[in-house]
Order: C-alpha cells, then structure tokens, then sequence
C-alpha cells in the first residue's frame, strides 16, 4: 500500500463506485470511475454471483477475504450456515475489522450477517441514496388495546395510556414507520430509510384497535402494518371496513395464515402450504396487492414452514422473539432462528407490552454503530480498496 493511498484513505479522498446510479447487486455491473484527488481511475470489482439472503459462513469461522485480482473472475461462494459477525481472516493485505457487538446485547443473542459478499456489503454500506451507518428498524407486535376503566387479563394487551405514551414518546424520540416493502430493500440493498425507523405490526383482524392508530398515521404521516389472517369465515363487515381503511394507503397488508394454526411437528405439509399460499391469493383479491411478508401465528415456525415461505415468494418474516433492532446485514437472533439458515424469514419483533423499552433500546444501539461505524471506517476503506477492484494489488 502505497503512502498516497494511506494518505488519500486518512483523509476521506476515496469517493466511492457508481455515484449517481444504482449500486451493484453481487458486484456485477460496471462501475463509473473512482474520482480521488486529482485523477480518475477506472475499477472492477469481483463478480461474486451469490444468493440473495445467504447466511455467512458457520458458528465457527469467519467470512472468507477475497483474492487481490486485475480481472472479474467470479469468487467461490461461502458456505451457507449462520455465523457471530466477526474478523474477516486472510494471510495477506489489511484486515477486516471485527463488527458491531453492542454491550446491551441479550444473553444468547448473536448478530448474524446474511449477505455472503464483503464488497458487496461495503458497497451499499457507502453508496449515495443508502442509508447511514446506525440506522435501525424496530418492528414491534400490537394485539389489543384495552379501554380506559378496563382491566388487563392477559399478556398481549395494552392500555390505553401505554399506547398513547408509546406513541408519544416514538414522535419525540423521531421514530418513522416503514413498510415491509421499505425493509425488505434496507436489508438486501440499504436502501434509505429513516435512520430510526420502526413496524409497526398488529396481529390478527382487528378493525377497532386499527383505526385506533389512524389519528396518528395520518398526522405523522406514518402505516400499519397488518398481520392479517385471511380465513373464509371472515365477516364481509370486516372486510369491508378493513379494505376502506386500506383505501387510504395507510396500511401495509401482510399475512398472519389462513387459519392461524401453530406449526408444530405434527402440522402437515398440506396445512402448512395452506397457512401460506392461501392468503396469498386471499390478500391480492381483496387489498390488490401481493404480500411479501409472513407473521409466524404465535411466533411459531420449523424448517419445512420457512422452507415453504421461501417458496411461495415471502421475502421477511417475522418471529415473537424480542432479540433486538435491526440494522443493514445485521440481524439479532437466537438458537432457533440461526437454526434455520435463513435469517430474513425469522425477523425478531419486540411485545407492545415493552414498545418504549424497546425504542431506548434501539435508540442506544444506533447511536453506538454511528460511533463504531466512525472508528472502522478507515480499515474497511483500506480493505475495499485493497481486495474489490483491481488498484488494490499496487
């Protein structure tokens, strides 16, 4: 590495690939030309063709670095098993620092990276029109809201003045919803999103406690995300007051089953198709729009289920496990999900009985990735610079 180089990295000279247009998926498009002082140079990056939402790696190693080249021969794929983001390891050349591992993280709680490719990551970590290092989505599960002078008998609802103090606080802590849609291209691509950022997502039918939340859609701006169970023996009222709310663009309609049955080992393979594709073909006939978003009923899924998800088109999913936010190619999960291999398909969302705790949460957590991010960002240039395009081997 040349003293220039150093120079150029230190001093923030290093401009990154494709300013003005779309970034590469997997590095496989041409790149405009880097601009450092004073000069242009023309770059190739490795075009690793990798699947979307691979898992990095295994519980015990670490990403694989690429190869110093001057070509665009593709790189081998990593081994898709789950892995505790960590050092990136070769035998030449700057290292990968280790990533973000925040001190309030849960016991037994371990952030997985889902993209297989570094440049790739790196790419969208920097591009213009992405979002900044610290952003984070907060999904959080709503189910009743009980009304003033009403007691509370079970573990799912709320009051009436937690919710309102919820709301609240979100507003003055500057949180914004986002749809399915919105963190579905932040996770693959980081695209940009509002750098505190939440789901808002109520579970099953319920018309009364939706239109609780449009006052304040409409005022912030904001939507709600529907978990909903699209069963035949849904009311026509239902229906129709739901697809009257749906009219006004505030809610992201997404599914929760078709019977919100519980997967367990003895669901069948026929049950389990049905849960899936059949609210699929339900939501489109009534919402006019596809979903690509699944609410495990009662957080519950397997291998088969998300094998199946994968298969009828669902992109996210989403568990009852509170683990943490959710930040770009960054994802807190536990045993069971890792378990699955497929990390988008088991999202953690934090209990409406702690909606406030969990926006603190996610408020520390930003604010300590923007701080790492600054600290790192340097040895990541270096390592871009290094392995992804061809000036790297000077």
């Amino acid at each position: 590495m040349t003293q220039k180089l150093r120079a150029l990295l230190k001093y923030g000279a290093f401009a990154m690939i494709c300013i003005g247009s779309t970034w590469l998926q997997g590095c496989t498009k041409e790149i405009t030309p880097l601009v450092t002082a004073g000069r242009s140079d023309n770059l190739e990056v490795h075009t690793e063709i990798v699947p979307e939402f691979a898992i990095v790696g295994t519980p015990t190693t670490t990403y694989p670095a690429p190869t110093p080249t001057t070509s665009a021969t593709p790189e081998p794929t990593p081994s898709n098993r789950p892995t505790k983001i960590s050092t990136i390891e070769h035998d030449v050349g700057p290292e990968f620092p280790e990533r973000f591992f925040p001190e309030t993280m849960k016991p037994a709680v371990t952030p997985v990276a889902y993209l297989s490719s570094v440049c790739q990551y790196l790419e969208n970590r920097w591009g213009e029109e992405k979002s900044s290092p610290g952003t984070v989505v907060v999904p959080i599960m709503f189910h009743s809201i009980v009304s003033p002078g009403r007691q509370i008998s079970d573990t799912t609802s709320i009051s009436m003045d937690y919710f309102e103090y919820f709301m609240e606080t979100a507003i003055e802590l500057g949180f914004s919803t986002i749809t399915s849609q919105q963190l579905v291209d932040f996770l693959k691509y980081n695209q940009a999103i509002p750098e505190r950022s939440m789901l808002l997502i109520l579970d099953d039918r319920r018309p009364g406690v939706t239109e609780l939340f449009m006052p304040y859609l409409e005022e912030q701006d904001w939507t709600l995300t529907l978990g909903w169970i699209a069963t035949d023996s849904t009311r026509d009222s239902v229906w129709e007051t739901m697809t009257r709310l749906a009219s006004t663009g505030r809610l992201d309609v997404q599914s929760h089953g078709y019977n919100h049955i519980y997967i367990q080992d003895y669901t069948t393979i026929e049950q389990i198709k049905e849960e899936l594709y059949q609210p699929i073909e339900a939501i489109e006939a009534r919402f006019g729009k596809r979903p690509i978003a699944h609410v495990w009923p009662g957080g519950n899924f397997d291998a088969r289920a998300v094998a199946i998800a994968v298969e009828a088109g669902y992109q996210i999913g989403f568990t009852v496990y509170s683990r943490g936010p959710i930040m770009y190619n960054w994802i807190p999960l536990g045993e069971p999900e890792m378990s699955m291999e497929t990390p988008l398909l088991v999202l953690p969302r934090f209990w409406s009985t702690a909606a406030v705790q969990a926006l603190n949460e996610a408020v520390m957590v930003s604010e300590a990735a923007k701080e790492y991010a600054r600290s790192v960002d340097e040895a990541e240039r270096e390592y871009y610079y290094y392995y992804c395009h061809a000036e790297g081997s000077e």
